[in-house]
């Protein structure tokens, strides 16, 4: 049915419909957060929210226009002069744009009209999602023989240089070669990875957003990336991949306790991610849930990238006996928590911890099921 109403969209916005369109989802990280950008592991699944991207060739005039439907704007793009503007999802898509002309590629003008099912805000990385989407569409209208991964390399390049945002591959990764019913346990150093089946037989993903986010997101990642850094710097590696628990001991002298606590998380966090995918494939749901909790105590303690609405929430999840486990996912700072839930009474269960979130915070909560699908996907 969206399908349908992205294509009536278009026509409306364009006067003729669309040569195809591109969905492109979001994705949860069910463990290794904070971890890609320090070369660790990770373990995300793309989910069935999506970005959705229509596209033609723009025969009528010589310019290039872009819908944002969701938020009812609009922009032009002059494909010889691609520059920044005041409008960060205007920016995203004019650093994509970059990357193809900086690999000389020539583009042909274009019609564009995007519309979302990803809650913004909420930690599943709408943005990535529309980076790739928007990549994949453009090398599809321009017959452009382009990997995935090169795809992932275009979005990450476009971050660092174009954007500023020093994040790491994990979620352009996700949204580009997820598959359905398939975690993925990606090794950020190399980027060798493979996929786990997600059997949950009795247990249910869901998202329970707090429907906050909190101002010192940006700053508080850039922060934690510079700290990391620091760390590496001080003990002489090129990211805390290489070190081990060990060595971070043997020198703890040398580090601030500020940078011990980072560098700390980020090993043992690493340590989680091998424990949780061998749990996957055994079917240890109980060790499963528990390490999706120590993961939230060292974001909460150590990495200091959680939030009182985040807390009240995992609190809520602990006190629950149909909820096996919970932690912050993403960035941090606001957002939503992931948890692992019996599916049976389990809209009782997820009504139960949002009228004790409201009736704390204050603050109206919103709750996703979520399914784990195919990646970046021409329809």
């Amino acid at each position: 049915m969206i399908i349908q109403s992205i294509k009536n969209s278009f026509e409306r916005a364009f006067s003729f419909p669309p040569s195809f369109i591109v969905r492109a989802p979001g994705r949860i990280n069910l463990i290794g957060e904070h971890t890609d950008y320090n070369k660790g592991y990770v373990f995300p699944a793309a989910i069935n929210k999506y970005v959705y991207l229509a596209f033609s060739a723009n025969v009528l005039s010589n310019d290039t226009r872009i819908v944002a439907k969701d938020i009812g704007e609009s922009a032009s793009f002059d494909l010889s002069r691609i520059s920044k503007s005041d409008k960060s999802w205007k920016n995203f898509l004019a650093g994509i744009l970059r990357q193809f002309q900086e690999g000389s590629h020539a583009l042909k003008n274009f019609n564009c009209l995007i519309q979302s099912t990803i809650p913004i805000g909420a930690g599943m990385s709408s943005s990535s999602a529309l980076e790739c989407g928007f990549a994949k569409g453009i090398a599809y209208l321009n017959n452009i023989d382009i990997s995935n991964w090169e795809l992932v390399n275009m979005s990450h390049r476009s971050n660092h240089e174009f954007l500023g945002i020093k994040g790491g591959i994990m979620d352009q990764f996700a949204s580009l070669f997820g598959k359905v019913d398939k975690g993925m346990l990606l090794d950020c150093i190399d980027r060798s990875y493979e996929y786990v089946s997600i059997e949950l037989e009795n247990y249910q993903w869901v998202l329970i957003n707090t429907n906050v986010k909190h101002e010192n997101l940006t700053s508080g990642y850039g922060d934690r990336v510079q700290e990391c850094n620091e760390v590496t710097s001080l003990l002489g590696f090129d990211s805390l991949r290489t070190l081990t628990i060990n060595h971070l001991e043997k020198n703890r002298i040398k580090l601030s306790e500020l940078a011990f606590k980072r560098a700390q998380f980020v090993l043992k966090e690493n340590e989680r991610v091998k424990l949780f995918a061998e749990a996957l494939r055994n079917k240890e749901y109980e060790e499963i849930g528990s390490l999706l909790y120590a993961s939230h105590d060292g974001l909460k303690n150590k990495y200091e990238v959680s939030c009182k609405e985040l807390d009240l929430l995992v609190d809520l999840a602990k006190e629950h006996e149909n909820i096996l486990g919970a932690r912050m996912m993403g960035g941090g700072f606001g957002g939503c928590t992931l948890n692992l839930i019996k599916k049976e009474n389990i809209i009782t269960t997820i009504d139960s911890v949002e009228e004790k979130y409201f009736a704390s915070s204050g603050i109206k909560p919103e709750s996703y099921i979520v399914k784990i699908v195919d990646g970046v996907t021409i329809l």
